[in-house]
C-alpha cells in the first residue's frame, strides 16, 4: 500500500497539468498586458518625440522665412533711419542740401539762420525734435524756380518741411518773377 500513496494517479496528474495549463495562461495575460503597456508608453514617448521635430522643422523654416524678409528690407531700414538728422550735424546737413536745391534751381540764397530751440511743428514726430532754418532768397526769384526749390527741400531726406513762407508780387511786374519772404524750414531731428 505504501506505493500505491506514492503514485500519482491519472486525474490526479491530470488536475495538475489543468491547473498548470490555467496558470501559464494567466502568466501569459498578464505579461501580455503589462507589455502592452510599455508599448503604449513609448509608441507616446515616440509621437511626442515626432512632434517636437516637426516643431522644430518648422520653426527652422519660419527663421530662415523671417531671415530673408529682414534682408528683403534692409533698403528700407536704411531709408528709414535716413529721415532723421542727428542732433550734431543737422546744421551743415541741412545747410548742404538747401545750398544743393537752390543751386540745382537756380536760385541764389541771401541768408540762411539757425534756431537752436525745438520748433513746435506737426512735422516732428513724437521722440524727435524739429529745428527751424530759415531761408532769404536773392529777390525777384522766378516762380517755377521757386516751386521747384521748395518741392525739393520737402522730399530731402533728412526730413524737410516747409512752415512758413510768403509770397508777393514784384513792384514792376515781369513774367513769372516773384519776391518771397523769408522761408521757415522744419528739419526733423533725433
Amino acid at each position: 500500500m505504501k506505493n500505491e500513496s506514492k503514485k500519482f494517479s491519472a486525474t490526479t496528474m491530470r488536475n495538475i497539468l489543468a491547473f498548470l495549463l490555467v496558470l501559464i495562461l494567466v502568466g501569459a495575460a498578464a505579461g501580455f498586458y503589462f507589455g502592452l503597456q510599455i508599448v503604449k508608453a513609448y509608441a507616446i514617448d515616440v509621437s511626442h518625440t515626432v512632434a517636437d521635430s516637426n516643431a522644430s522643422g518648422t520653426n527652422i523654416e519660419e527663421l530662415s522665412v523671417l531671415k530673408q524678409e529682414l534682408s528683403e528690407r534692409e533698403t528700407l531700414v536704411t531709408k528709414a533711419n535716413q529721415l532723421f538728422a542727428t542732433q550734431d550735424n543737422y546744421q551743415l546737413q541741412s545747410l548742404k542740401d538747401i545750398q544743393k536745391y537752390a543751386s540745382e534751381a537756380g536760385i541764389t540764397i541771401s541768408d540762411t539762420e539757425f534756431d537752436k530751440e525745438a520748433a513746435n511743428s506737426a512735422s516732428a514726430s513724437p521722440g524727435t525734435n524739429g529745428h527751424s532754418v530759415v531761408v532769404t532768397l536773392q529777390n525777384p526769384v522766378s516762380y517755377a524756380k521757386f516751386i521747384q526749390f521748395l518741392d525739393a527741400i520737402e522730399g530731402n531726406l533728412p526730413k524737410m518741411q516747409i512752415t512758413g513762407v510768403g509770397i508777393t508780387r514784384p513792384t514792376t511786374a515781369s513774367g513769372d518773377q516773384i519776391v518771397s519772404d523769408k522761408i521757415t524750414i522744419t528739419v526733423a531731428a533725433k
